[in-house]
């Protein structure tokens, strides 16, 4: 066992419960306290006093790489890329934090294709695990549930599957129900707007993971419509929860489901996704395509190997070895 490797995990988002890196700090704090390590999470402008930092987000935390490295000659830093690190292409300020880091945590292995030639020796590819939070799925008989997992900002193109459902035939019987937080003030508007109407449009507001969950489960398929992720956890969430991905072909999602995945469309493609889910509505064996593809899918989001990936890490820059 790592024995009590003391370590700081710092993310913008210290203070906020379910942004998408709050909710990856949190989750790997759990999986490196039960290989043995003693983590703390921070906010960017927090005292850090650790053998190691894992710093989430290399433009907004790179003031705390800097200070760290000064501080703590001896440290060793770990610096976790997020989807605005990486696309569309890595500031100077990022490149700066690559440079200054030990190691460096990508989520799926496209990202990697974005990392400067130097800088790949210190890569590691670490998918985000998915812990199955509800296991009794029960589809509502009067609708064709397709959901989506994501708070409101440009860049996940929040209401792109709501515009899609407007182009479905009228004897579809495919309602979206949505989950996420406001974090861009302007969405207010438009969610309103969107549900006064679109009859096939339900926003459920913020919801804790469990919820979520059930959401998915209880979900014959979940959009995710972003322009750009990191690591899109929440594929790997919709996986283990039987709900199919249909996905923007974008590189995070072509990492963890492949090249040839059958439920790509073009980002900001409304006509592509409206087509896919009546595809998935009408058609039995594109769904049942889909379902086989999500079963083998299935053991890459198991929580042991994120774990030894990360007990594997920390052994390596520690200098301690694994049990």
């Amino acid at each position: 066992m790592i024995d009590q490797i003391k370590i700081h995990l710092v993310t913008p988002d210290a203070s906020v419960l379910r942004t998408g890196n709050r909710c990856t700090a949190q989750q790997w704090a759990d999986l490196l306290g039960e290989i043995g390590c003693k983590v703390s999470i921070c906010g960017p402008d927090q005292p850090i006093d650790s053998e190691i930092l894992i710093a989430l987000h290399g433009e907004r935390s790179h003031d705390s790489i800097v200070r760290f490295r000064n501080e703590r000659r001896g440290g060793k830093i770990v610096l976790a890329m997020t989807g605005t690190d990486i696309y569309p292409e890595p500031s100077e300020k990022v490149i700066k934090s690559m440079e200054l880091s030990d190691r460096i945590v990508v989520l799926q292995v496209k990202a990697l294709e974005k990392i400067p030639v130097e800088f790949q020796k210190k890569c590691r590819v670490i998918v985000q695990s998915a812990a199955v939070r509800f296991e009794n799925s029960k589809f509502d008989p009067d609708f064709f549930d397709i959901c989506v997992v994501g708070h409101f900002r440009d860049v996940k193109d929040p209401l792109r599957a709501a515009a899609a459902s407007q182009l479905l035939p009228e004897t579809s019987r495919i309602r979206i129900r949505h989950a996420g937080g406001i974090l861009d003030v302007k969405f207010e508007r438009l969610i309103e707007a969107e549900m006064a109407g679109n009859p096939r449009y339900e926003w459920l507001g913020e919801l804790d993971e469990t919820a979520v969950a059930e959401l998915l489960s209880n979900s014959r398929a979940m959009v995710l419509s972003s322009f750009a992720e990191g690591g899109a956890r929440v594929i790997g969430e919709a996986i283990v929860h039987r709900s199919i991905v249909i996905s923007t072909e974008i590189d995070a999602a072509v990492g963890l489901l492949g090249a040839d995945y059958p439920a790509f469309f073009k980002p900001g493609e409304s006509h592509e996704l409206s087509s896919l889910m009546v595809r998935l509505e009408g058609g039995p064996e594109f769904y049942q395509q889909l379902k086989t593809r999500s079963e083998l899918l299935k053991p890459l989001f198991h929580p042991k190997f994120e774990k030894e990936a990360w007990r594997a890490l920390i052994s390596e820059i520690g200098g301690v070895s694994q049990d």
